[in-house]
């Protein structure tokens, strides 16, 4: 029996586009059952929310049309619970983060009534208000994901005994733990039923989108302490053999000393705040990267110390407990330089194309590497 193979796929926002030309790679490939997806499929933020649409028994055609035909009004809204001084403003600044260039026309006539005519000069007036207005808890508002993602996500499918095994990341707000759900048994731990719910509270991005509540918890996105979740994916495998494909939208070196380094600095606040994005998203799986390669590590010592005791004789070389098992290392599909910060925000037709070409020429890159 084959190794099994599992795909995980990071957070990112409309970055995820990437993750559907990786997929038509490896399908193309025959890495994976197109259709199917592989035996474990795990995933934070948009990469749990094109998880689920695999898991759902979506072929990588269906994918790409669901992304084709989605724009920015079908994931965010300004929040209703803003104060309504402050909404015009926020609209004004917000602008190419609410309205797709497919809509851009409507615009104005689909403000609400008590925002037209307000000037900006009585907004500015006025704008100290905003902060003796009712609290609120996100600048954004994540109804139209829910409505999208209902006509993505097949939950029967997903829960059924011959789905792919799904695992989700989420953070829990008041205790900064990780949570893991999943529609299998992993870690002590029973099955999930999984809903709209566990995709809304991995997708929670802090401060941007409120959170989520979920079985007496509250939850943000996964990215916050696992934009790659790939130790439970480990958990979950147990003993079996592994074929992990991690994909991430961050430029990746198993060692930073000898990947690619930026050339200069950065020459804006876009560019600072890219890098500080893509960094801190990527800490994460070195972390996890790390941890595994020192376990394959001592699984070698542990190898060694085996078969000294059976040459000389002497079970008292032996370590205590079970050998671990070394562990193949994952093959990384990732980008060669960083992202422009606004491909998170810009679920528009054209940037979906130019990351469905960029995961598919990084996928066959990563791939052939491989041999």
């Amino acid at each position: 029996m084959g190794a099994k193979k599992a795909l995980v796929l990071s957070g990112g926002g409309a970055r995820g586009a990437y993750h559907v030309g990786v997929i038509e790679a490896l399908v193309e490939a025959g890495w994976m059952e197109d259709g199917r997806g592989p035996e474990i499929i795990a995933g934070t933020s948009i990469g749990a929310i094109n998880a689920a649409a695999l898991a759902s028994g979506r072929t990588a055609a269906e994918l790409r049309d669901l992304w084709l035909h989605m724009h920015t009004e079908d994931v965010h809204r300004l929040s209703t619970d803003l104060p309504t001084v402050a909404r015009p403003l926020l609209r004004f600044l917000l602008r190419g983060v609410l309205t797709s260039r497919a809509h851009a026309g409507a615009a104005e006539e689909a403000l609400p009534p008590e925002e037209r005519g307000q000037s900006a000069q009585s907004v500015f007036s006025r704008l100290g208000e905003l902060f003796r207005a009712r609290p609120f808890r996100s600048l954004l508002d994540t109804q139209p994901w829910r409505r999208t993602l209902a006509s993505w996500v097949d939950f029967a499918q997903i829960n059924s005994s011959t789905a792919p095994a799904l695992l989700i990341a989420a953070t829990d707000v008041q205790s900064g733990a990780l949570e893991l759900f999943c529609n299998r048994f992993v870690a002590g731990r029973p099955a999930t039923p999984l809903t709209i719910e566990h995709l809304m509270a991995s997708a929670s991005i802090p401060v941007v989108y409120p959170w989520t509540s979920l079985g007496g918890g509250n939850y943000w996105d996964g990215a916050v302490l696992a934009n790659t979740p790939l130790e439970p994916v480990l958990d979950l495998a147990g003993d079996d053999e592994l074929d992990v494909i991690v994909v991430m939208m961050t430029p990746w070196h198993s060692d930073p000393a000898a990947g690619p380094a930026r050339s200069e600095l950065p020459g804006d606040l876009a560019q600072a705040m890219t890098l500080t994005l893509d960094w801190a998203l990527l800490a994460s799986y070195r972390v996890a990267f790390e941890g595994l390669r020192q376990r394959n590590e001592l699984a070698a010592a542990e190898e060694r110390l085996r078969a000294a005791a059976a040459r000389f004789d002497d079970p008292s070389l032996l370590p205590a407990g079970p050998l671990r098992r070394p562990i193949r290392l994952p093959t990384v599909v990732a980008p060669a330089q960083p992202m422009p910060l606004d491909w998170i925000i810009d679920y528009e037709e054209e940037n979906h194309h130019r990351l469905f070409a960029q995961g598919r020429a990084d996928a066959r890159r990563a791939l052939a590497a491989r041999g």
